[in-house]
């Protein structure tokens, strides 16, 4: 009995955990060459202004002055080398 508990409540909570996913925001994201043209994009393609939390050489993130977060961050690849990938958040 207490098995059939416990898994209706797993069913429960996967159920309202998917709801959630399903209602998340979704993220515009792009690589580009420099921080300063991942910040200048994020910027004029959401048309907001960025509030910086984090600012640090390898990465910059805050959120939008609409709340929603953005981020760009230094990446590398070998096949790509170093490259700056930027994400903002959009309804």
């Amino acid at each position: 009995m207490k098995f059939l508990k416990d898994l209706a409540v797993i069913i429960i909570v996967s159920v309202c955990f998917g709801a959630a996913i399903a209602h998340a925001d979704n993220m515009m994201k792009a690589e580009f060459r420099t921080m300063a043209e991942c910040l200048s994009a994020i910027k004029s393609n959401s048309g907001q202004n960025l509030e910086v939390i984090t600012d640090k050489t390898h990465e910059v993130s805050g959120f939008l002055s609409n709340g929603k977060g953005f981020g760009c961050s230094r990446k590398e690849s070998g096949t790509k080398g170093v490259y700056f990938e930027g994400w903002f958040m959009v309804d």
